[in-house]
């Protein structure tokens, strides 16, 4: 077993580059087609994304995108503070950097939660660089988080609600402490189902979230402004769109129509049923179903043999040795069957 868990971790290979003050790292999986994973917060790494480049494996090469700040894209020196350098501007320079890198003329652009905004951004300014846009748990683009935040507040018990008001008024922890202790205790509730989501949140390593960078860029989720100018461009761009979201994600299940409506009237949009904020994950099946039914890619065996039990449970096995969904296996996790 140990033997095979090597040899596919090591199908994934450091891509680092040089951004000048800093550099920028994406963690490269599998071969085929070129395909940049934009993770979601701000404040993700890849490494959040990590089960999408892996299910994907066999006929896609994903660039696992870590956002400066986060990972192992972070500044050469304490010159300028992480602030200083990070921005929605420079993030999108970063992804072009990469793809000139690895000499790629066109890729695959994923963007889930706050990456499908760093996607839209890429595409509206690099639209001849984008073979196909795909986007997932998309958020509201120009909304204020009400919806979220209405969508959460129905579902998250009030003695947790009590912990994140508590967390928010504690004098004695730091901006950066109250955001990653908030965001502990209400991830699981981005999931269809709480208890699962309690399941993956404690399989996640610990450096997965970097609350800087949350913090420096979180102004984008409230408002789109510095952005819409860009948005504008989208109904004039050719590539092909692909909208996944899951029914009950807190965010909307609307969105991805309305996404679709204002800017991308051409997408197809499918809806993964039981699925939250992580569609991926929740309902692995529906999801990469919809994923290459648009893409013209012949899917992995597990997506057209779904019936198939060995074929299934190869993968599954695959999935579980590898540290599914983070690649990472905490010492005291039990994976689940």
């Amino acid at each position: 077993m140990f033997t095979t868990l090597t040899a596919l971790i090591t199908l994934a290979t450091p891509i680092l580059v040089d951004r000048g003050e800093y550099t920028i790292h994406a963690e490269k999986l599998g071969t085929g087609t070129p395909m940049v994973v934009l993770p979601g917060g701000p404040g993700f790494t890849g490494r959040a994304v990590w089960g999408i480049g892996f299910a994907t494996r066999t006929n896609i090469t994903s660039y696992l995108f870590d956002q400066l700040g986060t990972g192992k894209s972070q500044p050469k020196t304490t010159t300028k503070s992480l602030t200083e350098l990070i921005s929605l501007n420079n993030t999108i320079q970063d992804l072009e950097a990469i793809r000139k890198s690895e000499k790629h003329d066109k890729w695959i652009v994923c963007g889930q939660s706050w990456g499908a905004i760093v996607a839209l951004v890429y595409a509206a300014r690099y639209p001849d660089r984008v073979q196909h846009l795909i986007l997932t748990s998309i958020p509201g683009i120009g909304y204020d988080g009400t919806i979220l935040g209405t969508n959460l507040n129905r579902s998250v018990p009030d003695s947790v609600s009590q912990q994140l008001v508590e967390i928010e008024l504690d004098t004695k922890l730091t901006p950066e402490e109250k955001v990653s202790a908030q965001l502990l205790l209400i991830t699981p509730y981005y999931f269809f189902s709480p208890e699962d989501g309690e399941f993956y949140t404690s399989l996640a390593p610990a450096d997965l979230f970097a609350p800087k960078v949350f913090i420096a860029l979180q102004q984008h989720i409230l408002s789109s402004t510095d952005y819409y100018d860009d948005l504008t461009k989208l109904p004039k761009t050719k590539f092909p769109v692909t909208l996944i979201q899951g029914h009950q994600d807190p965010t909307g299940a609307a969105m991805p129509y309305l996404l679709k409506e204002q800017f991308l009237s051409r997408a197809k949009v499918h809806m993964i049923n039981q699925a939250g904020h992580f569609p991926w994950i929740e309902n692995s099946d529906a999801f990469f179903t919809a994923f290459y039914s648009d893409l013209g890619l012949t899917p992995p065996a597990y997506v057209t043999q779904y019936d198939n039990e060995d074929v299934v449970k190869k993968e599954s096995d695959t999935r579980i040795q590898n540290g599914w969904p983070f690649n990472y296996i905490p010492p005291t996790s039990n994976s689940r069957n």
